[in-house]
């Protein structure tokens, strides 16, 4: 097994996504949500939105299946993963890195990806998603927000510059000619969509950016960075500020008000963070700023809390909390942001939405409201739909005050959460019996994993769990919330895209050698062979699945039906 992901080529999403939808009505897995009511769109930084809500900037929106898969539960803004200039291979994450069975804790922060990568990322989900909005007859009415980090001198390097202007204007890149290629190549894939409109699809892929400002970051440093990305950069521009504005003191009590006494703060953090009044001064003179640049400017509220890491719940010395935890401490920074500045300034929000105040949220004029911990819980992507259907009707207003100060201060008066310190699962106490492999219980691991990692796979009358590897960057979630105590990163039928993959692990599954000659390596019941599909060895049910995901399934397996230079 590795760590690390490596993305699906554009043609291989392709059939996957329109072949899936033609079978079995889904997209990755993922019930299509309700077609959007095109009358309920409006305007934000100068694009139509169909509807202020989708994923943050994390797990969600690091991979092209990713966003499309929250495109189809409804989601309509995108706030993409963040990228720095310390990419790639520079980046160490250590895993697991996410733990989200309570409240959300993550020690990952920025794309794993290169900043290239990332970039074919999003252009990749762009293009799939238009492609899918025609086929729905959905509204175009979608918005990629840009997410960029942590220094000025990073977000001017070569690396970010190329970065920014290739997603202000993707029709000069070498994906963006491929994608139209290999879509016209494969137009008996789709029902709707007509060479022009694949040509017609708009390579203006995002004109705004969040800047996401590490915990410490200097007042004038978010200040000089705003500005350029407004007055040099041509981008409608929003700050995304740390829940520590409002003060060590509040925040330790709403949290173990709320039945957070377990987490353990770091009072340095709140001293050497922008203060409250330096942020109020700030925003007031960028929002100003803006106005001369023709550029729109915003605040989003907020990014996750660090706490003190503790019980070896993830790696390190420190974590980020997000979800249910944080949720009291956003509403009181919105509110009291909102005191100070009225209606000054746009705010948007993210920081414990979910079912239960998503709606009220949006009614105090609170938007585009972004989620993550959600959709690391079971139901994962469906969970985007279900608050999705609770937005829909509501026109998205400018700040009231009045209510957002309700709602802050209902957050501080609901009784005590039975919370308890979470626990890691533990891959050393899982089930071993003859079942994890095969294991389709609960439908958890697919669910709550991001990237599509495992997939549920009817055979017959049966239903599988498979592994994809290349998919997989461990981040653990998924064991997290496992009833057998399994761990399926390790435990599934695994489908490696490459041998040497097949070789790095222990895990159970093929290897496509040659497709055409239906050559592969395949590791069953402890023995590798090196075998044709009609003369797999192992226990006989899983052989006649595997030919079966190898023939009826090739988008799965092949990383190439069509790649460039075969025309």
């Amino acid at each position: 097994m590795s760590d690390k992901m490596h993305p699906m080529p554009y043609e291989q999403l392709l059939h996957w996504l329109f072949t899936e939808k033609k079978k079995a009505g889904t997209v990755f897995g993922v019930p299509l949500a309700p077609p959007d009511d095109k009358a309920e769109a409006v305007m934000y930084q100068g694009r139509r939105l169909s509807l202020p809500f989708g994923p943050a900037a994390g797990p969600h929106t690091q991979l092209a299946q990713n966003i499309v898969c929250a495109y189809a539960a409804g989601a309509r803004y995108f706030e993409l993963k963040t990228v720095q200039i310390i990419d790639g291979a520079l980046l160490h994450v250590d895993k697991p890195c996410i733990s989200a069975k309570q409240e959300g804790y993550n020690v990952e922060w920025s794309s794993e990806l290169t900043v290239a990568a990332a970039f074919e990322e999003y252009a990749k989900a762009w293009f799939l998603i238009h492609l899918l909005a025609i086929e729905q007859g959905d509204d175009d009415g979608f918005i990629f927000n840009m997410s960029v980090g942590y220094d000025l001198n990073g977000i001017r390097s070569s690396k970010i510059d190329g970065y920014l202007e290739t997603m202000k204007d993707a029709s000069g890149t070498a994906i963006w000619r491929e994608m139209i290629l290999r879509t016209l190549h494969n137009l008996d894939l789709l029902e709707k969509v007509s060479a022009d409109d694949v040509k017609r699809i708009s390579p203006l892929i995002s004109d705004s950016v969040t800047l996401s400002t590490m915990h410490g970051c200097p007042a004038d440093e978010i200040e000089n960075i705003a500005t350029y990305l407004m007055r040099d950069k041509a981008l409608h521009t929003s700050v995304k500020c740390n829940p520590t504005l409002l003060g060590y003191d509040f925040v330790r009590s709403a949290l173990t008000g709320a039945g957070y006494d377990y987490l353990q703060l770091d009072e340095a953090a709140f001293t050497s963070d922008l203060q409250f009044d330096q942020a109020v001064a700030m925003i007031r003179r960028l929002k100003e700023a803006a106005a001369g640049y023709g550029m729109q400017f915003g605040v989003k509220l907020t990014n996750t809390l660090p706490v003190k890491s503790y019980g070896g719940l993830l790696p390190g010395d420190s974590y980020y909390v997000s979800g249910s935890a944080l949720y009291p401490l956003t509403i009181n920074v919105t509110a009291k942001l909102g005191q100070a500045l009225g209606d000054l300034v746009h705010l948007s929000y993210s920081g414990g939405a979910d079912e239960s105040n998503v709606a009220d949220l949006l009614r105090a004029g609170i938007w585009p409201i972004t989620v993550s911990t959600r959709l690391l819980k079971p139901g994962g992507y469906k969970n985007l739909t279900a608050m999705a259907s609770r937005l829909r009707g509501i026109k998205p207003g400018p700040i009231d005050t009045v209510k957002l100060d309700v709602l802050a201060a209902q957050s501080l008066e609901q009784p005590a959460k039975p919370a308890t310190q979470p626990v890691r699962a533990n891959p050393d106490n899982r089930n071993h019996d003859d079942k994890r492999r095969t294991c389709y219980i609960c439908n958890n691991c697919i669910d709550v994993c991001p990237n599509r990692a495992n997939i549920g796979f009817v055979f017959g009358a049966d239903k599988y769990a498979l592994h994809l590897d290349a998919l997989c960057n461990e981040c653990g979630n998924c064991a997290d919330f496992c009833p057998m105590s399994y761990v399926p990163y390790l435990d599934k039928l695994t489908i490696f895209d490459t041998v040497e993959a097949l070789q790095n692990s222990g895990n159970e599954g093929l290897a496509v050698l040659d497709r055409a000659q239906g050559d592969m390596m395949v590791r069953m019941d402890g023995q590798t062979t090196q075998t044709k599909d009609e003369t797999i060895t192992g226990q006989e049910r899983l052989d006649s699945l595997l030919k079966n995901v190898l023939n009826e399934n090739p988008y799965l397996i092949d990383a190439n039906i069509h790649a460039p230079g075969k025309d």
